[in-house]
Order: structure tokens, then C-alpha cells, then sequence
């Protein structure tokens, strides 16, 4: 069977055997997904409640009471499209780590560089859905810029959940910068809400370098670790430990059942400043496992003139105008981060 790496069916098996980066929002809070045969998705997202049992008089029958409900929203996935052009020079060229003395041809030379762009146009779209993941529980919301193509930035929506509350911003003695703020009370008052409302209990946070710093740096941390005995002993531990680039397992605090990372995740944004995605202050505490990345379908023009739907993650096109020595290829994807509940997660402006 002939293999064509232009065909799109055959980049889209490519992408599925490709390894996404390390994203720690979306593998953390994030890791489930749902592909849709359209471009709208169905968002469904609720907060649990805790009823009591109704008594009822000697001799009744039953109280009815009405199912904890959902909220559902119809949206139509935004689309982030990154392309790459490959030219008659890009195959003529040397490429990156080649032999000098190379005996590649330009076209087995074009199968490289397509493979290598696909993958590098994946990675901008994970890079994207982090940074919703991250926008949407620091907070609440993200907002969606759109390109057209005159090339003027114009915001097309913003994405938003109303319902969710639990944030807070410290001020005065609170503050994490100041080394007697309760942060280990403040810790307990983050879990005991996530518990209440969500009805599970939160076992992941998140801090940046910096701000993890204050964290080690606290009076009440470091009196509860200088002493070795068996009540601090089952309270928390701490031993930083490098995961993976950019993550930093903190330490485990055993009386909350608590993970705790530091995370320095960066991007470059739209005009080429490097970002963090859990900016320095702020300290996130959740539920791990319950949210869902949602994907829309794309339709698009192929290359025999007709138009195809395809359903999935990322979906790749190529094209080439005629007179032009030029391809170029698009991976385009309709992407909506939401979670499973809205209580699932506590943000805090530490500082």
C-alpha cells in the first residue's frame, strides 16, 4: 500500500502516535477528552448538593424531591490554526543536525520536515489548551482572540463559568510574604470548602517556584518541620524533587491528604513575552481527574475539491496554490476546557 505522508488521514494516524508534552492543568485537572461529530459542543457542568431525607407524618406515603441538576451550554468551539509553509529552499537546504556530506534527497528531506512541523504545530495547540486550562482556574474564565486574515487581533468570546466563587485574595498579616501569615490554616480552610461543596476531597496543589518559597520560608511550616517528633512526623513532609521540566514535586501533607507541586510552566505569548502559566502569588488547590477537554469537528477543503468533516483532537490540511513552489500545512483544532464541577477547585491570591 502506498504511504502518503500529504494525505490527511495518514498525518492524523501520525499525530495519534506522537507523545504530547508534559502539561501539568490539563493532565492534573484536565485529563479526560470528548471529540464531537460537529463544531458545537456540550458543555455540562453542575455543583453538588447535600441534601437530608424528608420525614413525613405516620400514615404519608412519600415527599417527592427533584434531581440535583446541570447546567448545559450549546458553544461552538473557537478554532486556533497554526500553519507552517515548506519551500522549494527548505528541501534544497541542509536541515537541522543533517550531515554535511548528506545524500538525502529533497523529497525524503520533505517527509522529515513535515513530520518534524506537524509535531512542533501540535505542540502550539497543547501550549493553547494549558493555557485555557490554567485561565480557567485562576480565574473563571479565558478570553479568546481571533486572527483574521487582515491580521488584526479582534476577540472573538470569552469562555466563562459564573457560577464558581471559591477564590480569595489575602491582604494584611495574610499575605504569604509576611513569614507569620497561618498558611497552614489557610490551607485547611481551602480544603474544608473544596470538601463541603464538591463532596471530594481535594488532593493536588499548585504554587509557583516563588511562591512555594514563601511557603517553606513561614514561621508556622518551619516550627511544624524543625522538631522531629511523631505529631510533626504525621503532619507533612517536605522534599522537593524534580519530576519533569518545569515541575517540582514540593511534598505530601499527610493531615490534609494533599500533594503539593511547584510549577514554572512558560509560554510565549502573542507578542512574544514569555509567560508563566501559574503566575508567581497565586495557589491552587483541587480535585484531581475530573475535568474534560472537549473537542469540536472541523470542516475544511481538501485537496480533490471537496469538502470533509473530521472529528478529533487536531486535524491536519495541506495545500498548494498553483504557480507557487510553496505547500503549506495547517493543524487545526476546535478545543473548550470545562470542568466536571464547578466547586472542584480553590484559587488563592497568596501575595
Amino acid at each position: 500500500m502506498t504511504f502518503n505522508i500529504n494525505d490527511t488521514y495518514t498525518m492524523l494516524m501520525a499525530l495519534e502516535q506522537n507523545y504530547a508534552p508534559n502539561t501539568l492543568f490539563l493532565d492534573t485537572f484536565f485529563p479526560n477528552t470528548q471529540t464531537f461529530p460537529t463544531e458545537h459542543v456540550l458543555i455540562d457542568y453542575r455543583k453538588g448538593k447535600r441534601r437530608i431525607s424528608p420525614f413525613i407524618t405516620r400514615g404519608g406515603s412519600s415527599v417527592n424531591v427533584e434531581r440535583v441538576g446541570f447546567a448545559t451550554k450549546e458553544y461552538t468551539a473557537p478554532m486556533m490554526a497554526p500553519s507552517r509553509p515548506l519551500t522549494s529552499e527548505d528541501l534544497n537546504d541542509r536541515s537541522f543536525g543533517e550531515n554535511v556530506f548528506t545524500t538525502r534527497t529533497p523529497e525524503q528531506r520533505a517527509m522529515e520536515i513535515r513530520a518534524k512541523d506537524l509535531t512542533d504545530l501540535r505542540d502550539m495547540n497543547i501550549r493553547r489548551r494549558e493555557w485555557m486550562a490554567s485561565q480557567l482556574m485562576l480565574y473563571g474564565s479565558y478570553t479568546i482572540n481571533g486572527y483574521a486574515d487582515d491580521g488584526k487581533n479582534v476577540v472573538v468570546d470569552t469562555f466563562t463559568i459564573p457560577e464558581w466563587t471559591q477564590k480569595l485574595t489575602n491582604s494584611g498579616t495574610d499575605v504569604w510574604s509576611d513569614a507569620s501569615a497561618d498558611i497552614y490554616g489557610q490551607l485547611e480552610t481551602m480544603q474544608k470548602t473544596i470538601s463541603r461543596n464538591s463532596g471530594r476531597n481535594p488532593n493536588v496543589a499548585l504554587g509557583s517556584y516563588a511562591t512555594m518559597k514563601y511557603f517553606i520560608a513561614n514561621t508556622g511550616i518551619k516550627s511544624a518541620l524543625m522538631v522531629p517528633n511523631r505529631d510533626n512526623l504525621t503532619l507533612m513532609s517536605i522534599a522537593p524533587t524534580i519530576t519533569s521540566p518545569g515541575v517540582k514535586r514540593f511534598g505530601y501533607i499527610q493531615a490534609l491528604n494533599l500533594e503539593i507541586y511547584a510549577y514554572d510552566g512558560i509560554y510565549e505569548d502573542d507578542n512574544g513575552v514569555i509567560q508563566q502559566y501559574l503566575p508567581d502569588g497565586y495557589f491552587i488547590m483541587g480535585v484531581s481527574g475530573r475535568g474534560t477537554q472537549l473537542f469540536g469537528a472541523v470542516t475544511q477543503l481538501e485537496q480533490d475539491g471537496n469538502f470533509r468533516t473530521y472529528e478529533g483532537k487536531d486535524v491536519p490540511k495541506l495545500w498548494s496554490v498553483p504557480g507557487d513552489d510553496a505547500q503549506t500545512l495547517r493543524l487545526a483544532s476546535r478545543s473548550v476546557i470545562k470542568p466536571e464541577f464547578v466547586d472542584d477547585w480553590y484559587t488563592l491570591k497568596a501575595y
